[in-house]
């Protein structure tokens, strides 16, 4: 079994994978970067830059080309799609010796695969940090920052995106996950989506001193 899972979770544009980045950074060049073979459907597929791995941590995903952003969850998860893949995934990456697993995603957030009741059946801790809106002029003005145009100039009705959706949809999961991590060692909690881009950085530190 794995030591630790720790995942950040939520809505779009709310910096996950900025502060995935900035902590990949403070680590330096990776030990290795894992090419990940499976079987799906009877096909033998590779996934590209599956993890980074950094002694034996793995940070899931890999930064873009040009080395701005890094693609997690989205990218590997996605790319397994089920969750029987999903969980064999976990099942390889222990006996590769992984024991810190660190994960940023925005889709299959609301799959029960990435719930703490079925991750603890492969990791001895969970922790989830939800990244979400309180409001939708939050969403209206990350969005529009990151595109540079706004919704009305897209035509578009942002409380009716799927974004905006998402993100509503996800304070049910975010619910039952405090459920679901109590009484025991894991923990869940929000983080502000104004924090830091180092955030990451200094929260890895303070795990470190306590459960890592």
């Amino acid at each position: 079994m794995i030591k630790n899972w720790i995942a950040l979770l939520g809505a779009n544009a709310t910096g996950k994978s900025t502060r995935v980045t900035e902590y990949t950074k403070s680590l330096g060049t990776a030990d290795r970067v894992l090419d990940y073979t499976f079987e799906k459907n009877g096909e033998m597929k590779t996934i590209k830059g599956a993890g980074h791995i950094w002694g034996d941590m793995m940070v899931v995903g890999r930064p873009t080309r040009d080395g701005l952003k890094w693609v997690g969850g989205d990218h590997t998860m996605g790319v397994l799609g089920s969750i029987a893949c999903v969980e064999q995934f976990f099942i390889d990456m222990d006996e590769l010796g992984i024991k810190t697993m660190v994960f940023e995603a925005y889709f299959g957030n609301n799959s029960s695969m990435y719930r703490p009741e079925r991750l603890h059946r492969f990791f001895e801790n969970v922790h989830h940090y939800w990244f979400l809106y309180d409001e939708l002029q939050q969403y209206i003005d990350r969005t529009e920052n990151r595109s540079g145009q706004t919704w009305e100039e897209k035509g578009k009705d942002a409380e009716a995106s799927a974004g905006w959706k998402s993100n509503v949809s996800y304070f049910k999961s975010l619910a039952i996950n405090f459920e679901q991590v109590e009484g025991t060692n894991s923990t869940v909690q929000r983080v502000a989506i104004d924090a830091p881009k180092d955030w990451l950085v200094g929260e890895m530190k303070d795990l470190s001193k306590g459960v890592l």
